[in-house]
C-alpha cells in the first residue's frame, strides 16, 4: 500500500516541477500576502483628509486645529468660509470629516464658561474611516479639554475634579500594546495556508481526468482512498513549507509573539493542512475541467474567509451562518494560531478545535473517496 502511495507522491512531484508557474505562485504567494497585508494594517488609518469651517478664529480654535494637524490622523488642509462650502467637500469626496467650530467656542471655554460643542460631520459611506475618526476625535476632545483645563482658573479644574468620581482602569491581556498586526497577521496565515491546501488538490484528480491517465491509474492495485492519500501529501507537503516561511516572518520581522509551545503549533498546522486538503480533493472529484477546479477553489476559500471570524466574529453573525462555519476548517484554525501565539495555550485549551477538525477531514476524505468510486462506476 505504501509503495504504491509514495509512487504516486514521486509522479504528483515530477508533474509539479513541470509546471513552474504554479511552483512561482506557491512560493511567492504566501510571503507576498502577509506583507501586503502587514504593511496595510501596520500604519492604520492616517491623514484623513479633514476640511473646518471656523467661526471663532480664537487662539482657542486655532489650537484646536494644530493638534488635530499633530496627530497625523487628521489632515486639516481644507479651510471652509461657510457650511455650505464644507458640505460640498463632502458631497464631492474631496474630505472625509468636517469640523464646525463654533462662534463662542473660546468663550465657552474661559473661566466661568459653560462649555463648547464642535460639530463633526463623517462621510458614512467609508464607514471604517468614519468609525475610526469619531474615536480618534473623542479621544483628543478629552486630551484637549484636559490641557485646556490644566492651563485654565483653578475654579473651572475644582468643577472638573469634582466631576470625575470614578476611574476606570483597562488591563489589556495577550496583546497588551493593542497591535493589529498581533490579531489580523495569524488570521491571514491561516487564509493563506487555506488557499495553497485547497488550490493544489483542486485540480489534482480533474488533471488526470482530463489527460486521460485516471483510468489507468485504476487499473493498477490502488484503491480509491491510496489515490486520494497520495495526492494529498505532496500538496501537504507544499503547504507546510509555505507555513513555515510565513511563521518565520511573523514572528522574526513582524514580530507577532510566539507564546505558546512551538511544537504543538507545528503540529496542529500540519494537521489542518491535512484536513483542508480534503476539501480540495473533494472539489477535483466532482468538478469535470481543471478550470472548474480552481473556480470552486476560490470560492471556497472566499467563504473561509469570511466565516473564520477573520472580517467579522463569528459570534455576530446569524446563527445559521455561525452552524455552516463549522464545516471551515480555517475558522477552527485561526482560533487554534491565535490561542497559541497570543494567549500561550495549550492542547487541554485547544481540544474542541482539534475533535471539530478531525471529524470535519474524516468526513471530506470519506465523501471525496466514495465520489471518486462512483464517478468510475
Amino acid at each position: 500500500m505504501w509503495g504504491r502511495i509514495w509512487n504516486l507522491i514521486w509522479k504528483e512531484a515530477i508533474q509539479f516541477w513541470r509546471y513552474r508557474l504554479l511552483l512561482v505562485f506557491v512560493l511567492v504567494f504566501p510571503v507576498w500576502n502577509l506583507t501586503s497585508v502587514a504593511g496595510s494594517i501596520a500604519e492604520g488609518i492616517t491623514h484623513i483628509p479633514t476640511a473646518v469651517y471656523d467661526q471663532d478664529h480664537s487662539p482657542d480654535s486655532r489650537r484646536l486645529v494644530g493638534m488635530l494637524r499633530n496627530s497625523h490622523h487628521f489632515d486639516p488642509d481644507y479651510y471652509a468660509g461657510s457650511r455650505a462650502e464644507l458640505v460640498r467637500l463632502l458631497e464631492r469626496g474631496i474630505v472625509r470629516v468636517g469640523l464646525v467650530i463654533p462662534p463662542d467656542f473660546g468663550a465657552g471655554l474661559s473661566a466661568g464658561g459653560q462649555g463648547s460643542t464642535v460639530q463633526v460631520l463623517l462621510d458614512g459611506s467609508e464607514i471604517t474611516t468614519s468609525l475610526l475618526a469619531q474615536a480618534y476625535l473623542e479621544g483628543m476632545s478629552y486630551e484637549y479639554v484636559q490641557r485646556t483645563v490644566g492651563a485654565g482658573s483653578g475654579e473651572l479644574a475644582v468643577v472638573i475634579g469634582d466631576l470625575e468620581q470614578v476611574e476606570a482602569r483597562s488591563r489589556v491581556w495577550f496583546n497588551e500594546g493593542l497591535r493589529t498586526e498581533n490579531f489580523q497577521l495569524p488570521a491571514e496565515m491561516a487564509g493563506a495556508l487555506a488557499m495553497l491546501a485547497v488550490f493544489l488538490p483542486a485540480v489534482a484528480i480533474v488533471r488526470e481526468r482530463e489527460v486521460g491517465t485516471l483510468e489507468q491509474l485504476f487499473v493498477t492495485p490502488m484503491r480509491p482512498i491510496e489515490l486520494v492519500v497520495g495526492k494529498s501529501l505532496l500538496a501537504l507537503v507544499i503547504a507546510y513549507l509555505g507555513f513555515l516561511g510565513m511563521l518565520a516572518l511573523n514572528v522574526l520581522h513582524f514580530h507577532v509573539p510566539l507564546r505558546g509551545s512551538l511544537g504543538l503549533l507545528m503540529v496542529l498546522t500540519g494537521y489542518y493542512i491535512f484536513v483542508e486538503l480534503g476539501w480540495g480533493l473533494l472539489i477535483s472529484v466532482v468538478v469535470k475541467t481543471q478550470g472548474q477546479g480552481l473556480v470552486g477553489a476560490f470560492f471556497l476559500v472566499v467563504l473561509e474567509v469570511i466565516l473564520s471570524g477573520q472580517i467579522l466574529p463569528v459570534e455576530f453573525m446569524p446563527r445559521a451562518v455561525q452552524a455552516a462555519s463549522y464545516l471551515m476548517p480555517n475558522r477552527h484554525y485561526t482560533a487554534i494560531v491565535r490561542a497559541i501565539m497570543l494567549k500561550g495555550s495549550g492542547l487541554g485549551d485547544l481540544w474542541p478545535q482539534v475533535v471539530a477538525l478531525g471529524v470535519l477531514g474524516a468526513i471530506l476524505y470519506t465523501v471525496a473517496a466514495v465520489r471518486l468510486r462512483k464517478r468510475l462506476d
